[in-house]
């Protein structure tokens, strides 16, 4: 099998673990070791594989170190399709910048259901579960190579 050949700095932010870190640290000036892990969800070990490669590309720097905790910010912003900069402090970058918004989905007068995909495992797998019921059900499907789901909406039809 080949090996797909990508800019750096895409193929680092296309993995589910890297993307959460980055874009969680879009949204904080600064950001600890401890709270980094607590939320993306992941043990020590990997969560310091990813900031390191992060860190490789220029794109995170651990900037000061506190005892035993280090702190981490970013370092260059870069533009990445489905991460959001944010303009100031109160960016969601969850809220899609197209289609359905919160908003959008109280107006439907149907019930709706979100599921919040918590692990890089629970997003790929929800991601290549779509791709194959596209697939089976012949509806073409345009999702990039590097999307990443963080939830899952469900609509219910109205009786």
């Amino acid at each position: 099998m080949a090996r797909v050949q990508a800019d750096p700095i895409t193929a680092a932010l296309a993995h589910p673990t890297r993307r959460n870190l980055y874009s969680t640290l879009l949204n904080n000036s600064e950001m600890s070791t401890v709270q980094l892990q607590s939320t993306v969800n992941v043990d020590r070990y990997n969560l310091y594989h990813h900031l390191k490669k992060l860190a490789s590309l220029n794109l995170v720097e651990n900037h000061r170190d506190v005892g035993r905790a280090r702190w981490w910010r970013i370092s260059t912003i870069v533009d990445i399709p489905g991460i959001i900069k944010p303009t100031n402090n109160n960016v969601n970058i969850n809220e899609p910048s197209g289609g359905f918004s919160a908003k959008h989905l109280s107006e439907i007068n149907a019930g709706v259901h979100s599921i919040s995909l918590e692990g890089s495992r629970d997003k790929v797998g929800a991601k290549l579960l779509f791709e194959k019921l596209a697939e089976d059900l012949g509806i073409e499907l345009a999702i990039p190579w590097n999307f990443v789901p963080g939830k899952i909406v469900l609509i219910e039809e109205e009786k």
